[in-house]
């Protein structure tokens, strides 16, 4: 329920808190002499040559949310918002995002637009260089600008897509105490914010302090609460395990199988003859089961109930399932503590001293489905193990093997007795800036010297991970362990059914993992500004500055994960690394003409920043932009860009980690060998193939080949010889305030910006779902001889003996260019009622309606790939940010205030949308998603004039999240509404 606000303007809000909603029609805005984002020069008219949107403090408390991203998220020039849950299997890396709360302007990606607080840089919170919006207390934020567009000749690096800079109040005199509660209409969800907000002048007022404490908390949601997430994320890796015959060395036939299971009740025999190429699994009472059997049903299953687990057989019959989306939390609960203190102190009539400090301690507990043996991380159970030699069927399963060897079984299975995988995410974050600010003695310039340093502590916790080489003595019987909770000697554990394990073996085999990363920002900079001399159409005025900024982390995981011993997380290496920059940067806006008679004036703004990394030498920044007025109250704004972002701590110096990896599932997605792929047929069939029996798919198992997982085991981490990415933004829009006389029509405000951003060299993790298509030539050039050769078909190897995927390679890499360009438009119209005739104590009404549409989202995702046009779709794109990327998105309100009273309805429109799988295939079947609609409603009160209530609704309607295939949920969790509907009351009280 966000209204946007002010389209061509910034105004610095210097009060305490807003009211719920001031007249319309008596609305005025008188300013000093201010810095507006995207430019360093201050001026008095406040209107800027790029596209800016002001969202006040009001504002952002009437949407009601508990973190910031959900708030400013919903503005259509942003493509999602992040944090409420953990997106993808991020529970079961080694990640550092949870519960942390990001921007992503244009969906161009969290570290593509530049936070600031007051102009200045945050320290990151995570390696990839996002900053968590946590770390920003919602109290002291007087209103929030939004330039989107490049704006690296000002900032510098990482403003691609635009800048979002937080301002602060500036002064506040007295005490302000507030509190929120909300949660959803089903009883959960809960949520609860405090703030308290102290300050005062001293010093006969040549100081004045501001002190603020915010706490806030957010209960968890399990998937298990919502139908939905009920029935998503099969894994065919039951708690009973399964052994892969594949992996015997030689296999078993169809007959032994079929006499096996001609010994259970209700059973079918296994279509064919020759060799077995499904798997098998024991049940707990020692029976055998059969699963992946090619198109055969599965047979004599006889495994746990439905419940958490979600056990049982997929609608195909075909395979045993668990459905993880039960584990997952599409709310993370997040505990947060915020203390900021602000100083200003009068040093002399010119120079003022200033001081910040923002401290942040937030926490929060992820949980996802226990850990899995399986590819490259299988268990081997020895064939003297009493429990296969004490097993009459597997015995007799093993003699119909027509080469007998003594390879042990590899079992792949739910490790459902070390319970699920939960992770604790904690974070202190810390950053102090001082500096001295005023006008050089003598002069008009205006001067501002600072020094910031922040760091981020983080400490991760995952819990019940399971020793590989502990549990694998148990396997092989040499077991020989006695503790606190008993003892586990020899086979003191039976792999195959549901088991349970004794304490002392689960305190041999269970463990906790603790990882730590420590991120440090050092920032100086000095700069200045002001008129230089005076020109016809007024004074020339300028910005020239220097600045300083190293940045640098080191990352210590676990030392069992170090040693790759865990089957139920990845595996990581310690890592570090620094980056520092140093940087020279001016700016000029030039007036060209006033009062003449090609218009009312005509201003240039011309800009230029160099930038010297250590790591890769030096960039350029540069920038043209334009102001023209025409006629009186209607201004055309536009200008070029060039900015860059330089590559990220995380993408430089991530450590390298193995584990597995997404490739989707058949029939459009997966392992395009799958008997099961749209791959497998069609003009390219016999090409295909030929290619599957090159890479090690055995031919007698080719016709009925089954990859029975969506993940593949390999590795992925970081790449010192990255370079800066380069990006071209082009803006041209106009600003329309009409001055008509009838009070109907005296606020009437009206913007429209066609925006163009275009990134080359952009760094790009090159997925599985990208490279596994690819080397079959999914899009028709990148592997047209289908040779095993290929650069794409080298990335993953395959087991020869199942024909599985063993082992993938992915990476960062200077990879991709995107072209992605739209339209804003804005309307904010507010009149009193007694414009329309009625009494005048009737109140006011305000709309305000912002949309975007989306003209088009290119990827080349390689160097001379197809550029695909993303517009439009949603899903899981293989280099893109893997979100949507609506053709319109839009946020429209209409409120009424009388007095101290206002009442806001938002309806939020996110358009239809195509699966990216009919991007890169056009023949994909793949669903998309239709239009959504959402309605919110928020009131206020406010009493006495120092006494506000509030209270509200979102997403009144209950709508649920669409199905979106190949994401990790099931659904895209960052643009739709996933916990269903959510109300909130408050109170805020000033003395």
């Amino acid at each position: 329920m966000l209204t946007v606000v002010t389209p061509a303007s910034a105004q610095e809000q210097t009060s305490g808190a807003a009211a719920p909603t001031e007249d319309p029609s008596k609305a005025e805005v008188t300013v000093d002499e201010v810095i507006i984002t995207g430019s360093r020069i201050a001026r008095r008219d406040y209107q800027s040559s790029s596209p800016i949107v002001t969202v006040g403090e009001g504002t952002l408390s009437a949407a009601g949310q508990p973190t910031l991203d959900r708030a400013i998220g919903q503005m259509p020039q942003f493509a999602a918002a992040q944090g409420l849950a953990q997106v993808g299997d991020v529970q079961a890396r080694t990640g550092f995002s949870g519960g942390q709360s990001y921007s992503d302007l244009r969906g161009l990606g969290s570290n593509r637009s530049l936070v600031l607080l007051d102009g200045r840089r945050l320290v990151a919170s995570n390696p990839n260089g996002s900053i968590d919006l946590n770390t920003i207390p919602t109290s002291m934020i007087g209103n929030v600008e939004v330039i989107t567009g490049g704006a690296s000749a000002a900032y510098g690096s990482d403003a691609i897509a635009g800048v979002v800079n937080f301002k602060l109040r500036r002064k506040f005199d007295g005490v302000e105490l507030s509190y929120r509660r909300g949660g959803t209409t089903e009883g959960d969800a809960a949520t609860n914010q405090f703030s308290l907000v102290m300050g005062s002048d001293f010093a006969d007022d040549r100081g004045s302090a501001i002190l603020a404490y915010e706490y806030a908390d957010r209960a968890a949601v399990k998937g298990s609460t919502r139908p939905f997430f009920q029935n998503i994320r099969l894994l065919a890796r039951p708690p009973e395990g399964i052994i892969e015959v594949g992996q015997f060395g030689s296999q078993p036939t169809i007959a032994a199988v079929n006499a096996i299971l001609a010994g259970y009740p209700n059973t079918t025999p296994i279509s064919g003859t020759g060799q077995y190429n499904g798997a098998i699994g024991i049940n707990t009472d020692g029976t055998m089961f059969t699963t992946l059997a090619g198109s055969n049903c599965v047979q004599n299953y006889r495994g746990l109930d439905q419940g958490l687990l979600g056990l049982g057989i997929t609608n195909n019959c075909r395979q045993i399932s668990v459905a993880l989306g039960n584990y997952f939390s599409v709310q993370v609960p997040l505990e947060k503590h915020n203390a900021m203190a602000s100083f200003d102190y009068r040093v002399t009539e010119d120079i003022t001293a200033y001081a910040l400090f923002n401290f942040m301690r937030s926490s929060a507990r992820d949980s996802t489905s226990p850990g899995s043996s399986g590819p490259g991380k299988y268990f081997r159970v020895p064939l003297n193990s009493p429990f296969v030699t004490g097993n009459a069927a597997l015995q007799q399963l093993l003699a119909s093997r027509p080469i007998q060897t003594t390879t042990p079984l590899a079992l792949t299975k739910l490790l459902a007795f070390a319970g699920p995988r939960e992770q604790t995410f904690e974070y202190n974050v810390y950053q102090a800036v001082a500096g001295l600010r005023g006008q050089l003695p003598g002069t008009e310039l205006n001067f501002d010297v600072y020094g910031s340093y922040g760091r981020t502590d983080y400490q991760n916790i995952q819990f019940n991970d399971v020793s590989k080489a502990a549990f694998q003595t148990i396997m092989d019987g040499t077991a020989n362990y006695t503790g606190a909770a008993g003892s586990c000697i020899g086979f003191a554990y039976n792999p195959f059914g549901s088991s349970p394990i004794s304490a002392g073996c689960r305190q041999y085999a269970v463990r906790n993992n603790h990882n730590s990363n420590t991120t440090e920002q050092t920032v100086f900079e000095a700069s200045v500004n002001g008129p230089l001399f005076t020109l016809p159409a007024g004074a020339l005025s300028f910005a020239l500055g220097v600045g300083y900024r190293s940045n640098s982390f080191e990352y210590e995981p676990d030392a069992a994960l170090a040693r790759g011993d865990t089957p139920s997380f990845d595996s990581s290496v310690p890592t570090g690394g620094k980056q520092t920059v140093k940087e020279v940067f001016g700016e000029l806006s030039i007036p060209v003409f006033k009062d003449w008679v090609l218009g009312e004036s005509l201003t240039l703004d011309l800009g230029y920043r160099y930038a010297e990394y250590d790591g890769f030498g030096g960039v350029s920044a540069y920038k043209a932009d334009v102001t023209y007025e025409p006629i009186g109250n209607l201004l055309i704004r536009g200008g070029f860009q060039r900015s860059i972002r330089a590559p990220s701590l995380g993408e430089l110096f991530a450590p390298t980690i193995t584990g597995s990896n997404a490739i989707g599932a058949p029939p459009t997605a997966g392992d395009p060998c799958d008997s099961r792929s749209v791959y497998r047929t069609g003009a390219a069939a016999s090409q295909v193939q030929a290619l599957c029996l090159a890479q090690g798919v055995p031919s007698a198992i080719y016709p009925t080949f089954v990859y029975t997982n969506d993940t593949v085991f390999g590795s992925s981490g970081g790449n010192p010889n990255l370079t800066p990415e380069n990006a071209d933004s082009f803006t041209i829009g106009a600003v329309y305030k009409p001055s008509f006389s009838h009070p109907l029509f005296s606020t009437l405000n009206m913007s429209i910006d066609y925006y163009k951003i275009s990134i080359t060299d952009a760094i790009g993790n090159l997925s599985l779902t990208t490279i596994i298509p690819r080397c079959f030539n999914s899009d028709g050039v990148s592997n047209p001889t289908y040779s095993k050769d290929n650069v794409f078909c080298q990335q993953f190897v395959r087991d020869t003996n199942s024909g599985a995927i063993s082992f993938a390679r992915e990476g960062a890499l200077n990879i991709a260019t995107y072209e992605t360009d739209g339209i804003d438009a804005q309307v904010e119209w507010g009149f009193a009622l007694e414009a329309l005739g009625l009494p005048e104590n009737w109140g006011s009404v305000r709309i305000n309606t912002v949309v975007t549409h989306l003209l088009g989202f290119e990827v080349a995702s390689l160097p001379g790939s197809p550029v695909l046009d993303y517009a439009g779709s949603i899903g899981n794109s293989s280099v893109s940010p893997q979100i949507a990327h609506p053709t319109w998105k839009a946020n429209t309100s209409v409120g009424y205030a009388n007095g101290p009273f206002t009442v806001t309805a938002t309806w939020r429109y996110i358009g239809e949308m195509i699966h990216q799988d009919k991007v890169a295939n056009p023949a994909s079947s793949t669903p998309g998603v239709p239009a959504y609609n959402y309605f919110d409603l928020n009131a206020a009160l406010r009493i006495s004039g120092r006494y506000d209530l509030t209270a509200g609704f979102t997403n009144l309607t209950n709508e649920e999240p669409p199905f979106v295939s190949g994401q990790p949920l099931t659904t895209d969790s960052a643009t739709y509404d996933i916990i269903g509907r959510t109300f909130f009351v408050g109170v805020k009280a000033r003395f």
